[in-house]
């Protein structure tokens, strides 16, 4: 029986490895269904309002937020490298470590495979901070010097928009479709491995 307080996943028999794998198999389609599910919506959206230029901040945020959400556990399941996080480029480093004591064949990663799980950690990584850059962009592009900084230090203008360019939806579901496919041919991968 194993320490149920542990909060580390232990790697000893075969079979904890094909649970683990079980389990991120299971949590990659479910959260991939889910993007798919939105993916389809906005198609539905651009479908019908392909004579529109905008689309309501309200709606373009929401399905936003949600497939950002979406973005970042998917590339957290299959990208992530840090100790105690859940993650198939973890298992697979350390399952291909460990294949001789367990006596199984792995496979390499194809360079695609690399690549696309590469990608994915970056994206990761990426997803969780918010780059300076966006402030110094902004400033430069809205001309703002140190006397105009000086004058309006006191009032700090919030910008509320209704609406948001329809090709904003149009680009948001080019990136769903190109996760997703990448997703595909980690999953195809996932589903090859548990057979060791």
């Amino acid at each position: 029986m194993r320490n149920n307080t542990s909060k580390i996943y232990m790697f000893k028999v075969k079979e904890d490895y094909i649970f683990y794998l079980s389990e991120l198999i299971i949590d990659t389609i479910q959260k991939s269904k889910r993007l798919k599910k939105y993916e389809d919506e906005i198609e539905l959206i651009l479908k019908n309002n392909a004579d529109k230029k905008l689309v309501e901040t309200e709606f373009f945020e929401s399905i936003s937020d949600k497939t950002s959400r979406l973005f970042q556990y998917i590339f957290n399941l299959i990208g992530d490298e840090t100790k105690q996080a859940v993650s198939y480029r973890k298992f697979r480093k350390l399952l291909y470590k460990n294949k001789r004591i367990l006596n199984i064949e792995i496979s390499s990663l194809s360079q695609e495979e690399e690549l696309i799980i590469g990608e994915f950690n970056k994206l990761r990584n990426w997803s969780l901070h918010i780059p300076e850059s966006i402030y110094v962009h902004k400033r430069e592009f809205f001309k703002v010097d140190e006397k105009f900084i000086d004058k309006y230090k006191l009032i700090i203008a919030v910008d509320y928009y209704k609406y948001f360019e329809i090709e904003f939806l149009a680009q948001l579901k080019d990136e769903i479709n190109q996760v997703l496919e990448g997703v595909e041919i980690v999953l195809t991968k996932m589903k090859k491995t548990i057979q060791f």
